[in-house]
């Protein structure tokens, strides 16, 4: 039906406002509630953080498969996060953890990450300031690949862990690298 006043045509679907005005109220009232609903549906939503260096997509490729992910603030920062992706295969699980930490005296903070690698710790070129790569051997047959370093102010850990039999050093070493130079890029 449509409605002119004023010279100009309203086209109000199945409703003549001077013959059933209370029809009207009924569809404009339905229409703001269903605004309501729509715009604040997000708010009642459950949403769960993303890692902001690394999404779960880019991950499940390091890692060979769909992973599940968390993400957790240790401090104060809101900057600070720790993001860890998890793939399970049956027995078998993947994972990849990433620390980034602010450090108020980058020189002298620095070296307790360093000490994380202890005297196995391998230098890596091109991967944010000081890098490092280590083996680490976890419980039950665990083991990790992982990269330490820091870009200016911001230290990164980056572990990649397999409890696959016989697990691939050099490949679990790869992914971590390829990870830390995402971060790295990230956090630059």
């Amino acid at each position: 039906m449509v409605w002119e006043k004023y010279g100009l045509q309203v086209w109000i679907q199945g409703v003549d406002l001077y013959r059933n005005p209370r029809r009207y109220l009924q569809h404009l009232s339905f229409a703001i509630l269903f605004s309501m609903l729509f715009f604040c549906m997000p708010a009642f939503c459950d949403t769960t953080e993303v890692c902001p260096w690394l999404n779960a997509a880019t991950a499940g490729g390091f890692l060979g498969g769909r992973v599940t992910s968390n993400v957790t603030h240790p401090g104060p920062n809101k900057y600070d996060a720790t993001c860890e992706f998890v793939r399970h295969e049956g027995p078998l699980i993947a994972s990849l953890r990433i620390e980034v930490e602010t450090m108020k005296d980058p020189p002298h903070d620095f070296v307790s990450y360093n000490s994380r690698c202890g005297t196995d710790a391998t230098p890596l070129r091109a991967i944010g300031n000081e890098a490092l790569v280590c083996s680490l051997q976890g419980k039950k047959k665990q083991i990790s690949e992982q990269v330490v370093s820091r870009v200016r102010e911001r230290a990164f850990v980056v572990r990649v862990s397999s409890n696959a039999n016989p697990p691939v050093p050099s490949t679990l070493r790869e992914q971590a690298r390829r990870a830390a130079e995402q971060v790295a890029g990230m956090l630059f």
